[in-house]
């Protein structure tokens, strides 16, 4: 039979029928119970330990002989706790005593440990009874109080109610009996029929114990005699010489997914190894392991990724000689365990709140930073942290650049934590993806088949491009049997954006076309490709011919733009494709701008912009600033002047009609943008872009 070091005791109750039961009767039951604890701890003095366990549960309520059953058990324990050993640990544990219908409420009110009895009579009569019976996991939380190293245990478990938190009393039983913890349950099932004692017999066969079937107070007494009087002689097994001696010690909480420290002693006998598991009452599943070294004191190990409470082992795998001698199939021992929980920790997701079709946004991040940590796009109603668009390692720090997809629609970017056992998301913001602002300044003539330049305006993806097709042409497969005459990818004109085609050879009307390119390496669907934009372009025999200054100044296009022949570049939706990028303030370098500077944009992606005082938003390109705007009165326009900080670009919104007679001035939201330097190439592209992007600030 198993030694019984320290016992463990449940009141447990359900409200059922009244029966007549006399006090005397209820009495010799809980004195049974607990001398049988003060029996098994003669047994082995060196593990003198007890802890009652009492059920909290509203049922406790219930009546016996005209008395509430909580009355009998809080008098009994008065009774028989006056002579319990003072030289004993004695502790007390509680379930559903604090709140209604949480099956997490658990509570080790005292800790086992000598000179308690006062104490533990003084809690339990300021006890509450309320919540429900979470039965399997107060067994489950008593064995570990009980146990810390690999010594016996053996709990009493009397109860006229059944689980009701969705445990499972025989699978705990199992676990506990398959990872070699020598743990012995008693049940004594007090007025259950049928179908109710199935778990509870399971729970005591799987661990060595007897289950009693006690119908009534005589049955009661019956099976307590039996347990008190003719214990039943189990088969011995044998035993094993006695475990080593040892100790892990590492914070009580740890932040999920990240690593932590365990310092240990232990034999450090080959294939020892300290392992973090479930907090299944023995972890029979590692979730992260190390082995142990000689002459090392502590290993590293990775919190899982979920929330919640796990359990930390000294395992100690047993030799062939060992398992001959149990002979029962267990393979390894555990030397030393403590319960240790992964908590949240500090993190963010800081990116903008919308952003264009097809553009890469810079998200700034914080969190554990773990090898397989990851930033992944979902669509915003995804929860399968598996089902991602696109997803970012975080190895090169914060922040990493993410590509929007090409559907607009709302998404969502998560931080993903891949830690013991699993992933889990740490934290998730939305994002709007909104339709791309782009524009192209290219001639309204061409010459067949002569090259000339095109500046753009838009997402510039890594894999985005500008062709040249038919007019009307919507294919963007070469399986869709368009004819491309002419075509160049944007990634190496990001900076200048600017590219080359060349016309076709025959004369006609073409389609000037923006199209978009997101990566298909995600595990759900989004489009690859998309058409943002087209613009018409006419290929004639009689014009001019841009072809000899364009690829190195570009001053054609501009003089041409004075007379009106560059077409500036449409809208073709309302948000720019960077928008929520930082914007940068500075003080004015005199010498290169010539007036004080309100706004500055040192963004490689751009700068949306948004003035509080004056009411307006527009978007500004790397490099470019702006003066202060201002109005000259309530209902006056506002005025800004903007200029490009590498050359003399410079553009005006709402100038005196003095000040810009002569000039090519075009309309906006907000009043007419007018191009003060008709000579610098660098200035038609900057108003195609605020002319697409000026808006009244809601």
């Amino acid at each position: 039979m198993k030694k019984v070091p320290g016992a463990l005791l449940r009141f447990a109750g359900r409200g059922r029928t009244k029966r007549k039961k006399d006090d005397s009767a209820m009495k010799l039951f809980w004195a049974g119970v607990i001398g049988l604890a003060l029996a098994g701890q003669a047994t082995q003095a060196d593990h003198p330990n007890t802890i009652i366990v009492i059920d909290g549960s509203g049922s406790m309520w219930g009546q016996i002989g005209g008395r509430p059953k909580l009355e009998i058990a809080r008098e009994t324990l008065a009774d028989v706790l006056v002579d319990f050993p003072t030289d004993r640990g004695l502790g007390l544990l509680a379930y559903g005593h604090r709140r209604k219908g949480d099956c997490s409420d658990i509570e080790l009110l005292v800790p086992p440990t000598p000179g308690t009895a006062a104490q533990v009579l003084s809690t339990s009569n300021t006890m509450r009874f309320l919540g429900k019976t979470p039965l399997t996991d107060a067994v489950r939380r008593a064995a570990l109080d009980l146990r810390s190293t690999e010594e016996a245990a053996t709990v009493i478990l009397i109860t006229d109610g059944v689980e009701t938190c969705a445990g499972d009393p025989c699978a705990l039983g199992r676990e506990l009996e398959q990872s070699g913890v020598d743990f012995t349950a008693h049940v004594v099932g007090f007025g259950l029929q049928g179908a109710e004692t199935t778990a509870l017999q399971c729970l005591a066969t799987e661990t060595g114990g007897r289950y009693f079937d006690a119908n009534d107070a005589h049955g009661l007494r019956d099976a307590l005699d039996q347990t008190l009087v003719a214990p039943v002689v189990q088969e011995a097994k044998t035993a094993l010489p006695p475990a080593p001696l040892a100790t892990l010690k590492a914070p009580q909480n740890v932040g999920r997914a990240t690593r932590f420290e365990v310092q240990w002693t232990g034999p450090a006998r080959a294939g020892d190894y300290i392992d973090i598991a479930p907090f299944d009452g023995a972890g029979t599943h590692p979730l992260d392991s190390v082995p142990v070294q000689v002459g090392s004191e502590s290993v590293a190990l990775t919190m899982p990724a979920g929330l919640g409470e796990y359990v930390l082992r000294y395992v100690q795998p047993l030799t062939a000689e060992e398992q001959a001698m149990i002979a029962d199939g267990t393979r390894e021992r555990t030397l030393a365990l403590r319960s240790i929980v992964a908590v949240d920790v500090d993190r963010f997701i800081d990116a903008p709140a919308t952003a264009a079709q097809g553009a890469m946004i810079q998200v700034v991040w914080g969190g554990p930073g773990g090898a397989g940590d990851y930033i992944a796009l979902y669509h915003s109603e995804t929860t399968n942290t598996d089902a991602w668009l696109a997803a970012y390692p975080l190895g090169g720090g914060s922040p990493v650049a993410v590509q929007m997809p090409l559907d607009t629609g709302r998404y969502a970017l998560r931080y993903i934590v891949s830690g013991a056992g699993g992933e889990a998301v740490l934290v998730s913001d939305e994002i709007e993806v909104t339709g791309a602002r782009i524009g192209m300044n290219a001639p309204d003539l061409i010459r067949p088949g002569s090259e000339f330049t095109v500046t753009w305006s838009g997402p510039g993806g890594p894999r985005d491009w500008v062709d040249l097709v038919d007019t009307g042409t919507e294919g963007l497969y070469g399986s869709d049997g368009l004819t491309e005459y002419s075509y160049a990818y944007l990634r190496d004109s990001t900076e200048g954006r600017a590219i080359t085609l060349t016309a076709p050879e025959a004369p006609g009307t073409y389609d000037l076309r923006y199209i978009g390119e997101f990566p298909q390496s995600g595990r759900a669907d989004s489009s690859e490709r998309a058409l943002l934009y087209r613009q018409p372009l006419t290929v004639a025999t009689d014009a001019p011919d841009w072809s000899a200054d364009l690829s190195e100044t570009g001053a054609d296009v501009a003089s041409a733009a004075s007379e009106s022949t560059v077409k500036p570049a449409a809208s073709h939706s309302p948000a720019p494709a960077n928008a929520g990028t930082d914007v940068a303030r500075s003080e004015a370098d005199d010498a290169a701008v010539g007036d004080d500077v309100g706004y500055l944009c040192e963004e490689q992606l751009g700068c949306q912009i948004e003035d509080h005082k004056t009411g307006i938003s527009f978007f500004l390109r790397q490099g470019w600033g702006t003066d202060f705007p201002y109005r000259d009165g309530p209902e006056a326009p506002v005025r800004i002047t903007f200029f490009d900080t590498a050359n003399s670009a410079r553009l005006v919104l709402n100038a005196p009609a003095e000040m810009t007679e002569g000039l090519l001035c075009l309309p906006s939201t907000m009043g007419p943008v007018c191009n003060l330097t008709p000579d610098e190439p660098a200035a038609l592209l900057g108003a195609t872009l605020l002319l697409q992007t000026i808006q009244p600030l809601n």
